[in-house]
């Protein structure tokens, strides 16, 4: 079962991952908006971030009866690290002297909530499989 969940959590962020780039770079591309970042890398992280959290969540839901109680609480401070990380991962673009438009700012923004909504999606369920 733990497995299967796991296949599943590994599809839907590579096709997330897969989709939302297309999508977002095609919108760019026929615009002919240039960015100053990696799209790419961005979108790299969120999935993989996003895997790591749901995969994690779904492992102590089955397995630790003790941290079942507190998934939500986690959550809150998994957030916060992955928060973390990507501020130190993505320094260069978040702290520079850079001065971002708003389309260069929408498109950093995009693939972080398009992961955070399939993520509380994920987590959610699970939070709800407990009770």
């Amino acid at each position: 079962m733990l497995q299967k969940k796991i296949l599943h959590y590994t599809l839907l962020c590579g096709l997330v991952l897969a989709g939302g780039y297309a999508i977002h770079n095609f919108i760019l591309n026929h615009f002919n908006v240039e960015y100053p970042f990696n799209l790419w890398n961005i979108y790299l992280f969120q999935g993989i971030a996003t895997f790591i959290l749901c995969a994690s969540f779904e492992f102590i839901s089955q397995k630790s009866q003790q941290l079942k109680d507190q998934l939500g609480f986690l959550y809150l401070a998994a957030m916060a690290v992955k928060v973390g990380l990507f501020c130190i991962f993505f320094q260069n673009i978040l702290f520079s002297s850079l001065v971002l438009s708003k389309t260069d700012s929408a498109s950093l923004l995009i693939p972080i909530f398009l992961f955070l909504f399939l993520e509380v999606m994920i987590i959610v369920k699970i939070l709800n499989r407990n009770n």
